[in-house]
């Protein structure tokens, strides 16, 4: 279960955060600049009395922002898997007039959250992905293959499986298909060997020791750009990252009210690809064939999408942000459902 930290409207209620540590690490830092911003809250297209759902709360830019925009009788609900982003945003959201609730947890588990709290429907859901600045600079934390890191790469620190556990205890089959699905590299089998290779004659626990292991194999072919696969799909893996943006969009089709909002903002081609395919599939009615008489199949249009083409991110913001290159969202909105009674065909006499 996670832990709840609620601000009531005032904004008068003192509570302590949890993991107050964490933040002493900060110095001061900008946790995370929130990418394609405006755009994003354009498209939640925020209602002063709604209720709204931060799925990745991080350093809080987006959830401030539809703060921001709502008034007495408004609410905001942020969840995170990362303790330091509830205690970071805990801290310094305490005065807001909307009701705030911060959630630590995965956001696969909305639904259940919504239930805790008596949440029946909400009118948007915002789901940034990827990984925050704070947590790639953390040299701890082992997002990062530009420093010596150790190979952790979990979202929640207190999950049981590092990254290092997850190459420790694939078969290179395993590996294989975690490479060749997640990071979509050439040839994931060569440096699948290659890797379980190394790791009997000795432990690989930092990216150190990792480099090493792929320069032995590949020498002065391995590039950057094979790194950032590697390390995409090993942390992919470790957060179970494709089956909770699948479970939390599911979720969100079922408990957004009518005119509610979906706003997901994706980093690479994998989760791309699965939010075009979400919105696009549930845009579609019936699939029965156009010669039979009444609707059997009861699929009915869930969503319409907001736009057509993934928005991006404008020069100017990449220029400030370079992280938000290769960003892409997607909208779509929630429409009334039809009765479930079955329908003529479009067309049908």
């Amino acid at each position: 279960m996670g832990e709840t930290l609620l601000v009531e409207n005032n904004g008068n209620n003192a509570f302590t955060p949890p993991v107050d540590s964490l933040l002493s690490s900060n110095n001061g830092e900008r946790y995370h600049t929130p990418v394609l911003l405006e755009e994003s809250i354009q498209a939640l297209a925020v209602k002063p009395e709604g209720v709204y759902v931060d799925c990745t709360l991080g350093g809080g830019g987006h959830f401030q922002s539809i703060v921001d925009r709502l008034g007495t009788k408004g609410t905001a609900l942020g969840l995170d898997r990362d303790p330091e982003a509830i205690a970071w945003c805990g801290r310094r959201m305490n005065d807001k007039k909307a009701t705030m609730i911060f959630r630590h947890t995965r956001f696969s588990r909305l639904g259940e959250v919504l239930d805790e709290l008596g949440l029946d429907a909400v009118d948007g859901v915002l789901i940034d992905l990827g990984v925050s600045s704070r947590q790639i600079t953390a040299r701890q934390r082992g997002f990062s293959y530009m420093m010596e890191t150790p190979l952790d790469m979990r979202m929640d620190p207190s999950d049981a499986s590092t990254a290092a556990d997850v190459l420790r205890a694939s078969t290179v089959t395993d590996l294989t298909r975690i490479l060749s699905d997640y990071g979509e590299m050439r040839n994931p089998a060569r440096m699948a060997e290659t890797i379980n290779r190394c790791i009997k004659q000795r432990p690989l626990e930092t990216s150190k020791d990792l480099k090493e292991c792929l320069r032995g194999e590949y020498g002065e072919t391995l590039s950057i750009k094979m790194l950032a696969k590697l390390f995409q799909a090993l942390r992919i893996a470790v957060n179970e990252e494709l089956d909770e943006l699948r479970e939390c969009c599911e979720q969100a089709a079922m408990r957004l009210r009518a005119g509610g909002r979906l706003v997901v903002i994706s980093y690479h081609s994998l989760e791309d690809r699965f939010v075009k395919n979400f919105m696009r599939n549930n845009e579609k009615g019936c699939v029965c064939p156009p010669s039979a008489p009444l609707c059997v199949c009861n699929k009915t249009k869930i969503f319409k999408r907001i736009n057509r083409r993934a928005i991006v991110a404008s020069a100017p913001e990449i220029s400030r942000n370079p992280a938000s290159r290769s960003a892409r969202l997607r909208a779509a909105e929630k429409i009334a459902e039809p009765s479930g009674t079955p329908s003529p065909q479009k067309g049908s006499p």
